[in-house]
């Protein structure tokens, strides 16, 4: 148990509020619903999201550092991937993400 402003947390509330901090930016969520289609680098989701490749790789730090995505190597690219932690709290059409204390509801379309 750690001891802040008085009060008693655990390190599962820190862990949950790092992956709400992560997913409370529209860009990350967009990433997140792509990741949810296809693994993809971070050349792909820039120009799948219309965004500068290093406002994506941005983005992409603060999702894996919350445990919502992880890379791996291939050549000189990172592919970007859902996490398996994540995958088990998804739909089965992977449309909605259930946290326990609130869901994320991704609808099928591209903007």
């Amino acid at each position: 148990m750690k001891q802040r402003l008085g009060k008693s947390y655990d390190e599962s509330t820190f862990k949950w509020t790092a992956i709400l901090k992560a997913l409370a930016d529209e860009n990350r969520l967009r990433i997140i619903h792509e990741l949810l289609r296809q693994e993809s680098t971070v050349q792909d989701l820039s120009i799948i999201l219309d965004s500068r490749i290093y406002n994506v790789s941005k983005h992409l730090k603060i999702l894996e550092a919350s445990g919502l995505v992880k890379k791996k190597k291939d050549g000189i690219h990172r592919i970007y991937k859902i996490t398996e932690s994540l995958i088990s709290r998804l739909s089965n059409d992977n449309q909605t993400l259930d946290l326990g204390c609130c869901k994320f509801i991704f609808n099928g379309s591209k903007k």
